[in-house]
Formats: C-alpha cells, structure tokens, sequence
C-alpha cells in the first residue's frame, strides 16, 4: 500500500512538464501493482485453498484405512478360521462365523443353509487333511465385505480314496453389532492340477 500512495503523489505534483505521460506512467504503474496485488492474493488464496483440501481430505482416508484396515485383519482371520474349523470338524467356529440365514451356492444348482452345511462337518464318507485359502481379495463397504479368493481342499473319501477339491469363492459378509457375519457363499470348482 505505501508504494500505491506514492504512485498517486507522483501523479498529483504540481509543475510536472508532461503531465499525461506521467499519468500514463503512474496509471500504468498502479495498474501492474494492482495486478500484482491481485495475483500474489489470488495464489495465496489458491495455496490456502490446496492446503485446506490436502488437509482435510488427507485426515479422512487415513481413519478410513486405519479402519478398513482393522476390518480386513479380522476377515482374514475369519476366512483362516472357516479353513481349519473344517479340517477340525469345529461345528461352533462354523456357529459363530455364519449367520443364521447362511446360504451356499455352488454348481450343483443347490441352495445350502447353515444348518445343512455344518451337518456336512460330520459326514464320515470323508476326511479333510488340510484346507487352503489364498489369493484373497477383500472389499470392505461400510458394514458390508466381499471376500473372494482360492481354496484347496485335500482328504480322503471312503468311496473315492484320495481327493483333492479346488474352487474359486465369494463370502458375502454383514457387520451387526460390531461383528462379521458370513451370509452367503459362491464356490465354482476349477480343474486339478
């Protein structure tokens, strides 16, 4: 500012011996401070605009990954979990973890609900010997995640000797009461090895 009042005594000294063209000068002048002015303020305003974006857009998604990350922990606990429990004929994992409208689908055009499927726990035809799953990916939607990965099932049946299944699944899980529930499961076979 005090370099605008100058500007404008320049322009108003009397006994100038060319007035316009220092009123051009000082017209000028004032014009490119004014420019100047305008531009620092408008970058100013556009870094203070960033940074408050940056900041607030920056604080959110850490909560959220701090908090999707806790959800993905305890979902791959629950996937490793449903693995051994089936090895282990552990009814009351399969209890806890699925809900109690749990259905499976697969590709023998059957529904399973919960009920039916831990039964299958105690068929004595079979054996699991060991349960794998990998190539996880899971998705976390507020109370809701799809977990889709591969399993590998191995065993013996009394009818067939030794087995081994793999499939391609998707678990469909619902947070109530601050705990996941498996709800639904897809699982198409895929070729032996």
């Amino acid at each position: 500012m005090p370099a605008m009042a100058r500007s404008f005594e320049l322009m108003l000294v009397p006994g100038s011996k060319n007035p316009s063209r220092r009123n051009e000068t000082t017209a000028l002048s004032i014009q490119e401070r004014i420019f100047h002015v305008e531009r620092f303020f408008g970058r100013l305003c556009l870094s203070l605009a960033g940074f408050f974006l940056v900041v607030s857009f920056e604080g959110a998604p850490l909560t959220a990954q701090a908090g999707e990350n806790e959800d993905v922990k305890a979902l791959l606990q629950l996937e490793n979990d449903m693995a051994r429990a089936w090895v282990q004929r552990d009814t009351q994992t399969f209890e806890r973890i699925l809900a109690d409208d749990y259905t499976l689908a697969g590709t023998a055009d059957a529904l399973i609900g919960k009920t039916e499927y831990i039964a299958g726990l105690h068929n004595p035809e079979f054996e699991t010997d060991s349960a794998i799953v990998d190539e996880l990916k899971i998705r976390v939607y507020g109370d809701a995640a799809v977990v889709t990965g591969r399993a590998a099932y191995k065993g013996r049946s009394k009818k067939r000797g030794n087995y081994l299944h793999r499939f391609r699944f998707t678990d469909t899980f619902i947070r109530h009461d601050g705990t996941w529930k498996c709800v639904a499961t897809h699982a198409s076979a895929l070729a032996p090895d």
